[in-house]
């Protein structure tokens, strides 16, 4: 591999970025960025995955295509970090939501599945997971971390974060821990609006900051940043963490002493980009201290990005020796990271996928992850003999870091096997109109059992009417959670209710199995749920203190 001192300034600039592209195959914009401008990296998203053996051809074909131009082989990243957010869809191991991890509560089986994970993902030639999240989400109103966050408990997101980091690691790809100096605690995306998180830094210091520096600590190799504003941080303005030298280079360098990799989030995003555009905040960003740029979508944003780097450089506003310190960190990483690329057959690497022991410890995981609350003593019960009704929404995307859902099991196939009695299963809309809701009422009276599946009530006020209406009447009803379990404090008449964190169908099997009796529900909530003692409920504010402000 070429050193940073044999590299042209052009050279050294691509290397500080990672381009994103549309299609299964390289189209010609990616094509440029690799040949003409020696980016250091590409970032994949579902609309360039289909499958495992077209994900092996991108990704080597990329690798020829980089080594052609310069020598230097590529970061190949992806989010696939669980749940509702993994790029590679099908075909090989994929992780629960790290919400149902944190119900788990097992950082040894964590470690083991995250290796398996990795060693998969190395299999298909990809080489860094932007993963795991250790943002700590105390706000229940959080839209962006959800279920993405192990939980709302500090030691529990360090020990879990770290084992997944550990696990990735070991199993030879680049863990990417994210999102510094945290973003659990916002009420708005940072793709629409800057969100701004109003702290004392001895609050910060003990919360959102004690992940990263533990991680930090045990060798952590690169940290994405946040596009949050930090005032006490930032010199009193809310300035978007990733352009902040205070908060990439004072605190986490200098005071956490963390000497890997800084990522950016995408550099497109509007929280970094409002009122001074992507070649502006790219400039910024590597002026704070980061590493390596996300640029994941617009091929003109990424040429601009090149360009205003080395116009800034040219005009003498940001010298060179900065560019060199982040090349240099690059370089050294690939050269530990990524091995020496020679011609790999699809037949040896397929042969890598769906190994039995991770497949099976991923399959412990969500078995521990099942959650129930019960009012009264095993309330979360259905008796096989008795009319069942299941009620379950449809499943969407819930923010913009989620891809729509990859499979349409439901849960009344999975209790289909259990229950002699009648069985119905209707399926309602994401959000249900008021006469939707009183058809589905007035259907339920001819049920002795009901089983009400919940997904993202926030947005969808519906879903939680639905719950009331069955509530009031006289059967048994089980609310079930689908996502964050917060929604379920909304009941606080239900006697009793589920949580599973996602819609896998091996989650929902599991989940069938707590639900006949067959299984304990051996989850333990890992949020605190908010009071809802009256309809809308009340945020604690003692656990959150954010305020919300955009960009300017």
């Amino acid at each position: 591999m070429r050193a940073c001192n044999e590299l042209t300034l052009k050279e050294k600039i691509g290397q500080l970025l990672m381009a994103g592209f549309e299609g299964l195959t390289p189209d010609a914009n990616i094509g440029d960025l690799l040949q003409n401008h020696f980016i250091g990296g590409v970032v994949l998203f579902s609309r360039n995955l289909d499958n495992p053996g077209q994900a092996f051809a991108l990704t080597q074909e990329l690798q020829r295509m980089a080594i052609a131009a310069r020598g230097i082989p590529l970061w190949i990243g992806t989010d696939q970090e669980g749940g509702m957010v993994v790029r590679v869809r099908q075909g090989i191991a994929q992780l629960p939501a790290a919400m149902a991890l944190g119900a788990a509560r097992d950082p040894v089986l964590l470690y083991e599945a995250a290796k398996g994970t990795a060693e998969e993902l190395k299999a298909l030639g990809i080489n860094m997971n932007f993963a795991p999240v250790v943002d700590i989400n105390v706000n229940p109103r959080n839209p962006i971390i959800d279920v993405r966050s192990f939980g709302d408990d500090v030691e529990l997101v360090a020990e879990l974060g770290i084992a997944a980091m550990l696990g990735f690691q070991d199993g030879g790809i680049v863990s990417v821990i994210k999102h510094f100096p945290g973003h659990g605690d916002t009420e708005t995306d940072s793709h629409a609006v800057l969100p701004v998180v109003r702290h004392s830094l001895e609050r910060l210091r003990s919360v959102e900051l004690v992940p990263f520096r533990q991680a930090a600590r045990i060798g952590a190799e690169a940290v994405m940043t946040a596009h949050v504003g930090i005032p006490v941080l930032s010199g009193g303005e809310p300035v978007p963490a990733t352009l902040s030298r205070e908060i990439l280079t004072g605190l986490l360098r200098e005071e956490l002493g963390f000497d890997g990799l800084i990522v950016t989030d995408c550099m497109e995003m509007n929280a970094v980009t409002q009122g001074i555009g992507v070649g502006e905040a790219v400039v910024r960003a590597v002026l704070a201290g980061a590493d390596l740029l996300l640029v994941s979508h617009t091929y003109e944003s990424q040429l601009e990005a090149m360009a205003a780097l080395e116009h800034a450089v040219a005009d003498g506003r940001l010298p060179e020796e900065r560019i060199d310190a982040s090349v240099e960190r690059i370089l050294r990483l690939k050269e530990r990271r990524i091995e020496e690329l020679g011609e790999r057959m699809w037949e040896e690497a397929r042969t890598q996928l769906g190994n039995p022991r991770t497949l099976r410890t991923i399959e412990r995981l969500r078995e521990k992850s099942i959650t129930a609350v019960n009012r009264e003593s095993d309330f979360c019960r259905l008796s096989p003999v008795v009319d069942t009704l299941v009620l379950w929404p449809q499943m969407t995307a819930a923010c913009k870091s989620e891809d729509e859902p990859a499979y349409d099991d439901t849960l009344g196939s999975s209790l289909s096997h259990f229950i002699t009695a009648k069985l119905t299963e209707r399926v309602y809309g994401t959000s249900p109109s008021p006469d939707e809701i009183a058809a589905l009422a007035s259907e339920a009276e001819g049920y002795g059992q009901i089983v009400a599946g919940i997904f993202h009530t926030a947005s969808n006020p519906g879903q939680p009417a639905l719950v009331r209406k069955l509530l009031a009447g006289g059967a048994k009803v089980i609310p079930v959670s689908l996502r964050n379990p917060v929604d379920l404090a909304a009941f606080p008449e239900a006697k009793g209710f589920l949580a599973c964190y996602e819609h896998h169908p091996h989650t929902l099997q599991a989940l069938s199995r707590v639900l006949m009796g067959m299984a304990e529900p051996a989850g333990t909530m890992p949020v605190t749920l908010p009071d809802h003692s009256s309809e809308g409920g009340e945020l604690d504010e003692r656990r959150s203190a954010s305020g919300v402000e955009s960009a300017t």
